[in-house]
């Protein structure tokens, strides 16, 4: 049975958010006879998505505001989305699902210690999933005393470290795009919740970083 992704949160389904997640959600609405599709589901949220899962939301009871296709956490977990990882490619738009970059990568500054910033800051509540990007593996787990708790997804000749996490939810083997592994926290030296997340060629110590993309 294939993986099911968890909730990536309310503010994830919005005009011009793009993901496969979105394209597997509509396959699944199709299945379950609610896609008001013409075309095909694809990767961009659009108001026929939100009347497809409007109209999954009537199917299963909810009424006035509860079916206003947009999807919620109950919904969606008798939806039963597959993962990212089972559509093509494999891969996410973002390793908080819903979120996007609040601190950009290479920002200079004095708080960090190399003059700049190592990687890219994904504001988010304590406690918001964290997943991996690509399909890869777990190869390291730790605490120190400026990443905090963290998680390093080893994937096609690149670390991608996971850090501040409240919650290392896997921490080795194989994972797959879009399954959860951590989340959001404050640990470490952080300022409030967020998830630093930081690439670098497999095997490279601190100020081998390079552009967090996947």
């Amino acid at each position: 049975m294939s993986a099911v992704a968890p909730f990536p949160g309310v503010s994830f389904f919005h005009k011009g958010q793009r993901s496969p997640l979105i394209a597997s959600m509509g396959k699944r609405l199709v299945t379950e006879g609610c896609g008001k599709y013409r075309t095909g589901p694809g990767p961009e949220w659009t108001q026929v998505d939100q009347q497809s899962y409007a109209a999954w939301q009537r199917k299963i009871g909810f009424e006035g505001a509860e079916a206003n296709g947009i999807p919620g956490k109950t919904s969606w977990d008798r939806l039963r989305v597959p993962t990212s990882s089972s559509v093509p490619g494999g891969r996410v738009a973002s390793p908080v699902p819903g979120k996007s970059v609040s601190t950009a990568y290479r920002v200079k500054g004095s708080r960090w210690s190399l003059g700049y910033h190592t990687g890219a800051d994904y504001a988010a509540p304590t406690g918001t999933p964290c997943v991996a990007v690509l399909n890869g593996s777990l190869v390291r787990h730790g605490h120190d005393g400026s990443f905090g708790d963290f998680l390093v997804l080893r994937a096609q000749g690149f670390d991608y470290w996971y850090c501040h996490l409240s919650e290392q939810t896997v921490k080795s083997g194989s994972v797959r795009a879009g399954q959860k592994i951590g989340e959001v926290g404050s640990t470490g030296n952080s300022t409030g919740p967020h998830l630093h997340f930081e690439k670098r060629p497999a095997g490279g110590g601190f100020g081998s970083d390079v552009k967090p993309t996947w």
